[in-house]
């Protein structure tokens, strides 16, 4: 069987991975089993009233055989099996069960927070993960969806966090990354720069630990939720060991999650006139409007295919903003983002330069053939003029040298402290990758 659930957390406090924790010590009192490891699945990181990272919880369970691992420790430690050998367990006392922990732990009073809770025998269609992580999917038809497969579920308030905890369940791993989450022991959240900028150069399969240009500490969330601070990598085996490297405050408790962040799977390629509001975009052009600083420090520029979108390289975006900033009219390159309403915006996650214009800067006006003086502008675009005979020069007779562009074509991605959870990092990048 699988449970799922999403939607538990606000601006304010709580996790939803944490009551995975409390989920799993739950199913294990009851004599039931974790097959393979939790999941974490974010969804489409656009939708305007998510409460946090859009992150979902998918853990399947029943009676497990084969090879047994270690997957955390709540109140001991926990351990998943490698294989089902039945859908051992009473749903209905299950989803009691788990339905007590969600009203307790769950941030109910806020407005935007609208828990889900589904178990199923059956995953639903993979579908349904493809549009919730790249689209809007509706709850009425989620719903359809769970009657059709004769799930257990339960909406609280609008029930909006049925749509994530299905798709969480939906979700089939072609790629995959790990984190391991470790959660604080009631007390501060403080963890040593020093030992995380160690961890990251000695385990080689993590990724998004530390931003040595903006000298910030990653791993740590800035909300005042539960947890103390998440590794994330390629290599499970690799995370445990990682863990023990950094120091910290006391840890309560950890949990390894399976995950779909880091792999660009919210993205899908466009054309600019196919573009919606609150996708997550690959849209290749040239710019045909130069960079602009605007209010706030944000960088503006416009990408044309035959139609036309404004590109966006946010303030939090940091020294990214300086390479944008160099672009020209002419360059062809491609953006990787997410879609904002209005103004209809492509919020820059990486970009592609394939090909640079050459630009050309004048050096000195045209000299007179008669007279041999430099000729005077008559105004832009309207030539030169000399000043003693009156002879006449077009705009491209004046002697231009070609610019030196201070930029190379290839692959740039925003810092670190302004990576979103589900895009995939550089370093994750393999050289026979053709879709990129």
């Amino acid at each position: 069987m699988w449970l799922g659930i999403d939607d538990t957390d606000s601006r304010k406090g709580m996790c939803t991975t944490y009551l995975a924790g409390d989920i799993i010590e739950c199913l294990n009192n009851l004599g039931m089993d974790i097959i393979g490891m939790p999941r974490l699945v974010r969804l489409n990181p656009n939708i305007p009233w998510k409460t946090r990272g859009n992150g979902a919880i998918a853990i399947q369970f029943g009676k497990g055989s084969g090879k047994r691992k270690e997957i955390g420790y709540v109140n001991g430690k926990r351990y998943c099996y490698e294989k089902k050998v039945s859908d051992r367990g009473d749903a209905e006392k299950i989803i009691e069960e788990v339905d007590r922990i969600v009203r307790k732990r769950a941030m109910m009073e806020s407005e935007n927070t609208n828990p889900g809770l589904v178990i199923l025998k059956k995953k639903p269609p993979y579908w349904l993960y493809k549009k919730a992580v790249r689209s809007i999917v509706g709850i009425e038809e989620v719903k359809s969806i769970l009657d059709e497969l004769d799930a257990l579920y339960i909406p609280y308030k609008n029930g909006r966090g049925l749509i994530g905890a299905s798709a969480a369940t939906a979700w089939h791993p072609y790629d995959r990354t790990y984190e391991i989450i470790t959660y604080r022991n009631g007390g501060r959240r403080w963890v040593d720069e020093e030992s995380v900028k160690e961890m990251d150069k000695r385990f080689k399969k993590t990724f998004d630990n530390y931003d040595y240009v903006n000298h910030h500490v990653q791993i740590t969330p800035n909300s005042p939720c539960p947890v103390m601070y998440g590794i994330r990598g390629d290599d499970e085996k690799e995370l445990p060991e990682a863990m023990k490297s950094v120091v910290s405050e006391k840890i309560k408790r950890w949990l390894i999650f399976e995950t779909n962040q880091g792999t660009d799977e919210h993205l899908q390629k466009k054309k600019i006139g196919d573009v919606k509001p609150y996708e997550s975009v690959i849209v290749t052009g040239k710019v045909c409007s130069e960079p602009r600083t605007i209010e706030g420090g944000h960088v503006i520029f416009s990408l044309c295919d035959g139609e036309e979108i404004e590109c966006a390289a946010y303030e939090p975006t940091k020294n990214f903003r300086a390479l944008v900033r160099k672009l020209r009219k002419g360059d062809k390159i491609t953006v990787y983002g997410g879609v904002r309403d209005e103004p209809r915006t492509i919020n820059i996650e990486k970009m592609k330069i394939h090909s640079l214009a050459e630009i050309y800067e004048k050096k000195e006006n045209p000299i007179c053939k008669i007279c041999g003086k430099h000729m005077k502008s008559m105004g832009k675009g309207k030539g030169y003029r000399c000043v003693k005979c009156g002879t006449t020069a077009k705009e491209n007779d004046a002697v231009f040298e070609k610019v030196d562009r201070d930029i190379k074509t290839g692959f740039y991605e925003v810092p670190v402290v302004a990576r979103r959870h589900l895009s995939k990092p550089l370093k994750r990048f393999k050289p026979s990758q053709g879709k990129y």
